[in-house]
């Protein structure tokens, strides 16, 4: 049987996106190439323990592991791992094989459906507030919580990741890869008010 494994041949991937984009005081890049995996089932969170994942305590919070490692849970039962500087490949490897071992853990297949685009900037939460209903502003949005909602018009997960401790501003943005293009240039618009 043919296994269609995120952590094989990192290196040979590559991002449809043109990355140019208009000076602004948001930046963003496209990660769409880095590691991500997902899993679901009643038997993941002590699935994820026994690999030692630090799991968030409820749906719709993610959680920064001291290795670089975000932890997203997205329901009582999904968790997603993004490994967003591609420095943990084995241990993401490791997981995709145990879980196919694991009757009570099933694999998603986030790699390759969804797309990932990292922004960085103070003024990123008035750029969400024209793309996204959603109020992103960090006392209504702290960072280490989760929005699954719609981002000019296209479903994604939001994810807040900022460092309180640099106060640096970061968001995670995750939504269908079939849109990416889409969502690149309509988040490149917003930010050209920012400069």
């Amino acid at each position: 049987m043919f296994s269609f494994l995120i952590s094989a041949q990192p290196e040979q991937r590559d991002s449809c996106i043109d990355q140019n984009q208009p000076l602004s005081s948001i930046s963003f890049y496209d990660a769409t190439i880095t590691n991500r995996i997902g899993f679901r089932g009643d038997q993941t969170a002590s699935f994820l323990t026994d690999h030692h994942i630090a799991l968030p305590s409820k749906p719709n919070q993610a959680t920064e592991m001291d290795n670089g490692l975000w932890v997203l849970r997205l329901g009582f039962t999904e968790y997603w791992i993004i490994d967003v500087k591609d420095q943990h490949t084995d241990l993401m490897l490791s997981m995709e094989k145990s879980a196919t071992s694991n009757q009570q853990v099933t694999r998603l297949y986030c790699q390759h459906s969804s797309a990932m685009f990292v922004l960085t900037g103070d003024k990123c939460p008035q750029l969400f507030a024209k793309v996204c209903a959603v109020d992103l502003q960090p006392d209504a949005f702290p960072s280490g919580h989760i929005a699954q909602t719609s981002v000019a018009r296209v479903s994604s997960v939001v994810v807040n990741a900022s460092n309180t401790d640099l106060k640096q501003t970061r968001f995670l943005i995750l939504s269908d890869i079939s849109s990416a293009a889409y969502l690149w240039d309509a988040l490149a618009d917003a930010a050209h008010e920012f400069q």
